[in-house]
């Protein structure tokens, strides 16, 4: 269940039996040393994001939020709190799917946002790349076709896309454990899901991963999700399931699948 009480557990148990560290500290890690990094996409709502940040702090974790950039500007004093409890406050980008495709328009939406971040006190070493289920898309895959290109991995050399580079920069094996559509899973091809899912495994309980794993293991969770009330959460459960069914339902009509495209940026509200 979604609940600020059940984060809390799994923030115990990390906190007593993991080793918890920032986005960014992956790749300096010693091949020996297995490790757990956290991570939030932040899509909407930047005061739930605040308050995982707080139930992290205290039990001394600190983890990464990535930050969709509309959010940026209004919700400043919120993120630089997060900042200021030890988080690391990055990038959460979708910048070919904002200028369909076009990536020339996409790199100065990019430098512009990266610019405005550093700006707002926010060291960028770190992105992820934001996922539109339901866009259409020609000529591209995903967002993940920003830092799969070659010329684009150059530009930004110093920045370390968490889904596209690691795999192939890491050199060692982790698990990635996503609490997408309200269940928690393993997502066996995080870098490439978008072209060819693998078929994800879908677990019960994160408790089993975190008493079973002894490897490496990034947890990603997207905050909007999470709430106080156990009833609520179990409505939004329903409600995301009945919208989710409706949607693939009608998606192989040309009519509702184009307006849905159309409108695609609204699927991160639920």
């Amino acid at each position: 269940m979604f609940v600020y009480s059940y984060w809390n557990k799994i923030c115990k148990e990390l906190s007593e039996n993991h080793n918890c560290i920032l986005a960014n500290q992956i790749i300096e890690q010693s091949q020996d040393v297995s490790w757990v990094v956290v991570k939030h996409d932040i899509e909407t709502n930047v005061s739930k994001a605040l308050k995982l940040a707080k139930i992290e702090a205290e039990y001394n974790i600190r983890a990464t939020y990535y930050v969709q950039s509309y959010l940026l500007r209004e919700n400043l004093s919120k993120l630089q709190e997060i900042a200021s409890l030890g988080h690391e406050v990055t990038y959460h980008y979708d910048v070919l799917d904002s200028n369909n495709g076009n990536y020339t328009d996409a790199i100065n939406e990019f430098s512009d946002t990266i610019n405005r971040f550093k700006e707002s006190g926010f060291t960028i070493q770190t992105v992820c790349p934001h996922g539109n289920p339901i866009l259409n898309r020609d000529g591209w895959s995903s967002n993940k076709d920003f830092f799969r290109n070659q010329e684009i991995s150059e530009k930004f050399s110093e920045i370390l896309d968490i889904v596209v580079h690691l795999p192939l920069r890491l050199k060692r094996a982790y698990v990635y454990v996503s609490d997408a559509s309200y269940s928690w899973k393993i997502i066996s091809n995080i870098e490439y899901n978008d072209v060819k899912n693998n078929g994800d495994k879908e677990i019960s309980d994160i408790f089993k991963i975190l008493l079973q794993n002894k490897e490496c293991l990034i947890i990603s969770t997207h905050p909007h999700r999470w709430g106080s009330s156990k009833i609520l959460i179990m409505i939004k459960i329903i409600f995301f399931r009945v919208v989710r069914f409706l949607a693939r339902l009608v998606s192989n009509i040309s009519f509702f699948k184009t307006i849905m495209s159309r409108y695609y940026y609204l699927a991160k509200k639920i």
